[in-house]
């Protein structure tokens, strides 16, 4: 009960909060270089997570109904008859079973859904690595700044080197 509220609530926030407008198809590049990609392969590492945490709720949830269900048999062995068609006999204990097996099958379906979430946040993180593939060409000069010298005679100072342009 507590994975499905979780879940109306997770959707009811994603339906209410603004979400940023996509631009258009003729519209240039962003100039802090965000993308769609860029938002999607978080918002997919954050579903996975969530799923994940649903999913473990659920399992945790299951353990602890097939727990009480063993600890009433083990209490009355007389109720856990079981059936020619593999069902209690004991109505009471054939719901609980059903129980089990519904939070154990959300269990399972969150955790497939986590691990989707996983690998589809894994291809989007690799699309956004793609671009330029060399870097911007930013000259180094060597004989401007802060650095150590060392001396002839083995000492090492720490210096600061001003260009200078000559006339």
């Amino acid at each position: 009960m507590r994975t499905h509220l979780a879940l109306r609530g997770a959707l009811a926030a994603a339906l209410v909060l603004p979400a940023p407008a996509l631009g258009q198809a003729g519209e240039p590049p962003r100039p802090d270089g965000a993308s769609v990609i860029s938002y999607a392969k978080w918002g997919a590492l954050g579903a996975a997570v969530t799923a994940g945490v649903i999913g473990f709720s659920a399992h945790r949830d299951a353990d602890e109904l097939f727990t009480n269900l063993e600890a009433l048999c083990e209490a009355d062995a007389a109720r856990c008859v079981v059936g020619p068609a593999g069902s209690y006999l004991d109505a009471d204990l054939e719901g609980r079973y059903r129980d089990v097996l519904d939070a154990d099958s959300r269990a399972r379906t969150a955790l497939i859904v986590s691990q989707v979430a996983v690998a589809a946040s894994l291809a989007l993180f690799l699309l956004d690595l793609g671009g330029d593939s060399e870097p911007d060409n930013v000259p180094y000069d060597p004989d401007r700044g802060f650095g150590f010298r060392s001396g002839a005679d083995g000492r090492t100072e720490f210096v600061y080197v001003m260009p200078w342009k000559g006339f």
